[in-house]
């Protein structure tokens, strides 16, 4: 695995998926952080021109671009593994969906959640529930980010979260305003203005990618990422993601073979094709990738997002789908002593999507979880 950190020259922005057309009353919105397969997409294309030519990467001509990068109708083996913020060497994690966020004399802490049986009579198949012992006002969990250290132990400790981090903490909005030009005479077309929100990395932050064991990047030193194809420098750096230490990743398989409970935390969006489930459900039965079979118990999941793009090959809109945004959280219960291994085999992470996987898309972490002695 190879660590990529990923620094802007200038200021940038990334488009959603709604089509945008200059004009008086045109606003284009800007995302952050950018969608995991505008990372993957931008690397692709910095190492094939590093490395070849795009006419040769067209062709199929090169073998190891080809081998890497594929073709334009056919996937290589390259795949990018997670993309997250980070600020020096520290690394930000998206807190989970199951705390709630509450302000506290001007400022804020992260409450878990706890699951409880609701035995009372509900439309829900499921009698578990996510339930808060607070009564105080709370501000959605999306859009918060924490050290990952701090967050490691607050999942493990099940306890509050303090130190949260939020987008303005990384990057600075610097609102622009312009005139499309006619391309052919390079003279302003008269009422095509446009505004956009464009953000500007503050305190040392950047975006950190970890990718697959293979190709080097070592000769790619810059990729045009995001709207405007702005110029973003490439580092390169040997490191693996290790998310739970041996000793933490004994406990977890510890008390999740005492309990049967665990949870999984989006670490990255994940497309699912039926909204804010995966296809591979029946029922409350869930099949994972690996040939785990657990069932489904709670979950907290945020409002799945339309996710779509433009088809540079086929010059065309992509099929729009959903998309779970990262943060969510779903809680599970493995029945079958056989499937406790594959659980343990994932617990580093794993990529739980309907598509995109080797985009970046999905990847979560696993962790044990409790149930609570109340009830409902």
């Amino acid at each position: 695995m190879t660590k990529l950190v990923l620094t802007p020259v200038d200021t940038f922005f990334f488009k959603n998926h709604h089509a945008t057309q200059a004009g008086e009353a045109t606003v284009m919105e800007s995302i952050f952080p950018p969608r995991p397969n505008t990372i993957y997409g931008a690397l692709r294309a910095a190492y094939i021109y590093a490395y070849s030519t795009f006419d040769d990467f067209a062709r199929g001509s090169d073998e190891q671009v080809r081998r890497w990068m594929g073709t334009p109708t056919e996937r290589g083996q390259f795949c990018l593994h997670y993309c997250t913020l980070a600020k020096e060497d520290v690394l930000f994690f998206p807190l989970p969906f199951d705390y709630q966020v509450i302000e506290e004399e001007k400022s804020l802490k992260a409450y878990p959640l706890r699951l409880v049986k609701d035995r009372k009579p509900s439309s829900s198949a499921s009698m578990w529930r996510l339930a808060s012992s607070r009564r105080d006002k709370t501000k959605s969990p999306q859009h918060y980010y924490v050290p990952m250290e701090e967050w490691k132990q607050a999942l493990l400790e099940n306890k509050p979260i303090s130190s949260l981090c939020s987008l303005s903490s990384f990057i600075a909005r610097e609102d622009k305003v312009g005139i499309q030009l006619d391309t052919s005479s390079r003279t302003a077309q008269k009422g095509l203005l446009y505004r956009v929100a464009k953000g500007r990395f503050v305190d040392g932050a950047s975006l950190v990618a970890f990718v697959g064991d293979g190709p080097d990047f070592s000769d790619v030193k810059w990729a045009r990422i995001g709207g405007e194809n702005r110029p973003w420098s490439v580092r390169q750096q040997p490191e693996m993601l290790r998310i739970w230490n041996p000793d933490e990743k004994k406990r977890i398989e510890q008390d999740i073979e005492r309990t049967r409970l665990a949870k999984i935390i989006f670490l990255s969006p994940a497309i699912f094709a039926n909204g804010s489930r995966p296809i591979a459900m029946d029922g409350d039965r869930w099949t994972w990738p690996n040939g785990a079979v657990v069932t489904w118990l709670a979950a907290s999941i945020g409002r799945p997002e339309l996710y779509g793009g433009w088809d540079i090959v086929r010059h065309r809109p992509k099929p729009r789908k959903w998309m779970v945004p990262a943060g969510s959280v779903i809680y599970v219960k493995i029945e079958r002593d056989d499937d406790l291994p594959h659980v343990f085999s994932a617990l580093d992470g794993v990529h739980f999507t309907d598509e995109g996987a080797e985009e970046g898309f999905g990847f979560a972490v696993i962790t044990s979880a409790k149930e609570s002695e109340e009830e409902l």
